[in-house]
This record gives structure tokens, sequence and C-alpha cells, in this order.
């Protein structure tokens, strides 16, 4: 629970009558008689955890502290005194609660003492009609600091919402806002904050961001008691150990999951101004963000709806920030002018990463509406299912701050997973389906209107295709097909398994003047360059027929630019062979010598026999790996 109110209402006096503590540490709050910093007070409550209370100021210029000190709080305590009645801050308070989400609110009117019952039910009503706009009526304590009158009903209230309060999921990976950090004597380093979600045990590895230092924890209080555990909603504060000083934490970082997903300085957010906000916003207004305990300086780009949003308009937008924090979709944050002097509005991540590139394209803004949901199943489904996208699926992990199992639980029978070299993909079922179909089909088709080709190059296909798969999608059907022997790929072509081209009476041709060429060259293989200038064929033509003649077994290809017979393959094996016969180290020297041919060339051929397992460089050397390869591989 937290307080929320103006500046001398009581809400200080007011904790110290729930909990016989008084929030006001320091010797300047008590020297001026109003809090500066938050405090933080329990209440004993027999058979059921302490109830935590966050006593905030209510100063205009600590307004910044107020807002760290309400983030994930479950029920706020509007407190507004008699005498004065709503005053600025009330009112400033108040849009903070509705605006990050607290929807459990008590109305508390102090300093019943000073004035007449009539003035009490007067400040009653004015707050209940500002209240009915939102919350409709609220329950209403009217209480005195100086004599304790109506403390007991607001008590028994209060402890009794705590036993009916359903203690929160600890779903998602650990996350804690810190709000105070400090050092204890023969203890260590202290931080503190209330966790937002996911749970933490002592012994569990955490990282601080946005400085990603690992820590380990300690020990754990919740609520004001040793535990082993804390979970989300819980008030509690861990001592951590790791390579860290005081000064490398500060009010704002963020104690998360060891695995939790990395700092961003792009958001993509839905943004609602307050309608009493005193001015509109437009495109690229610097203004203040506040998320969690961390307050970060950024600019507003207006997705949406034009370059400018109204007071009680709202939009699609994305927050450019001067520094990356951590957040995850959501998550509430605030907005105040850029001279932090008035609250404009709030809004809610959709995004965490958002793009720099492509931010207000159509396909972008239907992402983004598709994940204005609670429900990451429903966002999903939207996404891969009805708009056809490719997720990768870290990123959404990260983006919603789900565990593996967790995302695990939200795919669904329509969403099928693939792995991909850049990590894990989600694509929808029926398009996964479709593509096995497709993919076939398309080849099967073209070797009708090409029974000359052996295959179709991969980009070739990918445009071909009606479905037009992305690359990483393209390459995980092939793999599936290949993997099933539906297709095949053989020198960078795709065709349907057992294929087998059609030669032309003018491809023959073709070979026979190639293959002419190598007999008579020898060991010494010609590059595809001087094949082309000796038989008059074009690079084009000789690609076709080396393709054709390495599948059938004619030619095996050395590199790019270079083909070999079995014959002569076989003879310069025996070459090797014979080295090893003479006692001679298989080196490049030696081999070039007994080919009668370039240092080059040589070490492409002996390069080439190490690819096939039948030699092994060891430094300058080479060793035989089989003897009988060459026999299996090039007798033809």
């Amino acid at each position: 629970m937290a307080t929320a109110g103006h500046v001398d209402h009581g809400k200080t006096s007011l904790i110290k009558h729930l909990t016989g503590i008084d929030t006001d540490r320091l010797e300047e709050e008590k020297r001026r008689g109003l809090s500066i910093n938050l405090g933080f007070a329990y209440r004993k409550l027999p058979g059921h955890s302490p109830i935590g209370f966050v006593d905030v100021p209510g100063h205009n210029r600590f307004i910044n502290t107020m807002i760290s000190g309400v983030s994930g709080i479950d029920l706020g305590m509007l407190v507004v005194a008699a005498d004065d009645g709503p005053m600025p801050q009330t009112i400033e308070h108040l849009d903070v609660l509705r605006l990050l989400g607290v929807q459990n609110i008590v109305l508390v009117v102090t300093k019943i003492d000073r004035v007449p019952p009539a003035r009490v039910q007067e400040v009653e009503t004015q707050m209940q009609a500002l209240l009915a706009v939102k919350e409709g009526r609220v329950p209403a304590f009217p209480v005195s600091n100086n004599s304790g009158e109506g403390v007991a009903a607001l008590i028994s209230y209060l402890e009794q919402r705590a036993r009916d309060e359903i203690e929160k999921p600890a779903v998602g990976g650990f996350r804690l806002s810190i709000d105070r950090a400090f050092n204890l004597k023969g203890v260590g380093m202290v931080v503190t904050g209330t966790a937002t979600a996911g749970s933490v045990s002592v012994d569990d590895f955490v990282v601080l961001q946005p400085s990603a230092i690992k820590l380990r924890v300690r020990s754990v209080h919740v609520q004001d008691e040793k535990a082993d555990r804390a979970c989300a909603g819980q008030r509690c504060a861990l001592n951590v150990v790791g390579d860290i000083e005081k000064s490398a934490v500060a009010r704002g970082d963020w104690l998360l999951d060891i695995n939790a997903g990395p700092v961003s300085s792009g958001i993509d957010a839905r943004v609602r101004l307050l309608d009493n906000a005193p001015f509109p916003l437009k495109h690229l207004s610097p203004v203040k963000i506040y998320l969690g305990a961390r307050r970060v300086a950024g600019r507003l780009f207006i997705l949406e709806g034009g370059r400018r949003l109204d007071p009680g308009a709202d939009a699609l937008v994305q927050l450019l920030l001067d520094d990356a924090v951590s957040c995850c979709h959501g998550e509430r944050f605030l907005l105040r002018d850029d001279s932090e002097s008035v609250t404009l509005g709030g809004g809610r991540v959709l995004d965490p990463y958002a793009p720099r590139t492509g931010k207000s394209r159509p396909q972008r803004l239907g992402t983004l509406r598709a994940l204005d949901t609670d429900s990451p199943q429903a966002a999903l489904e939207t996404l891969v299912v009805e708009q056809g996208q490719l997720l990768d699926l870290e990123k959404f992990r990260h983006s919603w701050n789900l565990r593996t199992e967790e995302m695990e639980n939200v795919c669904g029978p329509s969403l099928h997973r693939i792995e991909a070299s850049a990590g894990s993909l989600l694509v929808s079922a029926a398009r996964w389906q479709q593509g096995l179909d497709t993919i076939p089909e398309y080849l099967a088709s073209w070797h009708q209107r090409n029974p000359h080709e052996d295959g179709i190059e991969i980009q070739q296909l990918s445009s071909g295709l009606a479905i037009t798969p992305e690359a990483p999608l393209l390459a995980a059907l092939l793999g599936d097909l290949m993997q099933h022997s539906v297709v095949t790929l053989k020198s960078g072509r795709l065709s349907l398994a057992g294929y087998r081209a059609s030669v032309s009476s003018k491809d023959v041709e073709h070979w026979r003047k190639w293959e002419a060429f190598l007999l008579q060259r020898g060991n010494d293989l010609p590059l595809l360059s001087q094949v082309a200038t000796q038989t008059g064929l074009t690079r084009k033509t000789l690609e076709k027929i080396a393709r054709i003649a390495v599948n059938d077994g004619r030619l095996h290809k050395l590199t790019d630019t270079r083909y070999a017979t079995p014959q002569q393959l076989a003879k310069l094996a025996q070459l090797v062979s014979d080295l090893v016969d003479d006692g001679q180290p298989i080196t490049v020297i030696n081999f070039k010598q007994r080919m009668g041919t370039g240092r080059k060339l040589a070490i492409e051929v002996l390069e080439y026999f190490d690819s096939i397992r039948f030699t092994r460089r060891s430094e300058d050397d080479r060793v035989i790996l089989d003897a009988e390869l060459p026999a299996r591989l090039f007798n033809r």
C-alpha cells in the first residue's frame, strides 16, 4: 500500500498510527516537517504476511520520488485534509495512481478534529465526485491523527483487504525496480524495491541493469521478515554479492532474472494524455519518462493520427530514450514535461525492442495493434496466424518476460517452431504446411519446363514461389524436405529427389569437346576460363555441363573454377601413394614435382584430397587416411 496526497495533509502521521513507525527519518525531514524521500513501514498481521506501507512525499518538488514509490503497489491511500480539501498534488497524485494502473483506492480524510462534521462530509463528497469518473465510489474513512478517531476502522478495513488479497502468481522472470541501495556493516550491499514479476530465492543469480553486472542473492527479506524467496507483488530487500560498489547502483536500476532480455533505448507504446493536460504534445516533443523507479529523458515519436497528441487523446508512439532502460510488455510508465513541472499522461509498453526504421509503416502499426493486448496467446495468434508473420521466438519471450516453459505453453497447435541460424522462429502451422506442399509442386512444374536442366538455384526458386517465404523460412522448409528425401541439393541447385535431367544432343556435343581437352591436358588440369578459350564454349554453358557431369560422376569439382575427370584424379591419387611407397613425405613441393605442374594447382589438388578424406594435412606434410578411397571413388 502507498500513500498519496498533497503536502502536509497528514500522510506520514497516518502511517505512524497504522504501524507505529515514523517514516520521516532524515534530519531535514524532521526539521522541515515534510517528507523528502520514500518512507517504508510494516504492520504485523497474525496468520498473514505483514502489510507493507510506502509513504511518499507530497510536495510538488518531490513528485519524481512519489512516482518511484507507487510503482507496483496493490492499493493507494489517497489522503486529503478536511481543512484544505483537494489540492493540486491531490489531483496529480490521483492521476499518477490511475496512469500506473493502481485500481484499488481508498479515501482517507484527515484532520477531522479541526473542522465541523459538515466540512468533513463536504470534502468527502468532493473527492467521491472526482473519483467517480474512473473508480466509482470508493471506501472512505474520516480520521484524526491527533486523537486517533477513525483509525481503528481504517486498520480493520486494511487488514481485511490484505487477507482478501489474492497472491500474485510468480510468473515470468524476476523483476525488481530498485528504489533504495545501501551498505550494511557486516552484511554488504542491500537493494530494495517491489518485485513486479517472477520470484527470486537465496543463492539465485541475478543481473543488475543497465550495467549488466552479475550478482548472487545472499539473503532475502520480504515485508520486513527474513525469507527464502521473494515473489511478485512483495516488498523485498535483497542482500546481493558480486563485483559491485554502492556507487554502481542507482535508484531506477533493475535487478532481473539472469536470463532477462537486454536493455533498450527505443520503446513502442500506447500513450494517453490526461484530460486535464495543460497542452498537447507535438511530434518529437522532449519529455521525461518514468518507468518503475527510473526517470529518463527522451522524445515522443508519434506513429499515427498526425503529428500531434491532444489532451484526452491516445496514440501509438515510439519513445526515443537518451539512455537504455529495462522494460517489458505491459509495464506502465508516466510522461512529464521536459522541465518536470507537470504530469502530462502515461502509457503502456507494447514492444521494448522497437525498430529504428519503418516504425510507422502500416505493417508495423498492425503489429503494434496486435500487441495491444494482455494475452501473449492472442498476440501470437494475430501476428503469426492472421498476419502471417515469421516471429523471433526469443525476442517475443524477452519482450513479454516469459520463462522458457511459459513460452512453450503459450505456443498452441496453430504455430510451428523452426530452428534457424539466428535462433528459434515461429510460423503458422498452415503456412508451414503450405510451403511443404508448394515447393515440390513448383519443382515438378519447373522440371517439366526445363527438362535439360538438372536443377534450379535457390534464389530463382524463392522469387518464383507464390508464397514468397522469408530466407530463414525457406531454408527451414528446404531442410525439412531434404531430410525427408523429397528434394535434393547438388552444386547449389535444387531438384526433386531422383530427378535426372535429360541430356540434349547439343549437351553431348559440348561435353565431348570439354572431355577431349581435359584428356589432352593430362595432369595439368585447366581452369574453366582456359576450357572456354580452347573449346569456344561460354562460361554459362560450361557451368551447365559441369552440373550434369558432376551429378552422374563424369566430373569432380575441385574448386569453383577447376574440374577433373575421375581418370585424372585416380592418376593423381596414385602419385600421392607413390610418394609414400618411395619413402618421401607428401609435401607440396614433392607432389608438384611428381605432377609436373605449378605449385598453385598442386595445392588445389592436395586440398581436394583432404576434403574427401583421402589425405589429412599435418603442418607441411600429409598422411593417407584411406588408401582404398580413390579406387572406390574414381574407378568408373
